[in-house]
């Protein structure tokens, strides 16, 4: 949906159709906003593929009495 779309409705007197467009562009603008945020707080988010981890097991011997 786009802004086009919500005044479209607006000058057809569409009032579902411009709450359903409304409401399509503010959960995008808010999902951007939120993302941008955390960006901003926590470094951007580039997932790639997890580091290998080669994990070495030293053998435990029983301690004696």
């Amino acid at each position: 949906m786009s802004v086009s779309d919500l005044i479209k409705n607006a000058i057809d007197k569409d009032a579902s159709g411009f709450e359903t467009s409304f409401n399509n562009i503010m959960a995008d603008r808010i999902t951007s906003a939120i993302g941008q945020k955390y960006d901003s707080m926590y470094g951007a988010s580039d997932v790639g593929d997890p580091a290998e981890i080669d994990a070495q097991v030293e053998p435990v011997e029983p301690e004696s009495e």
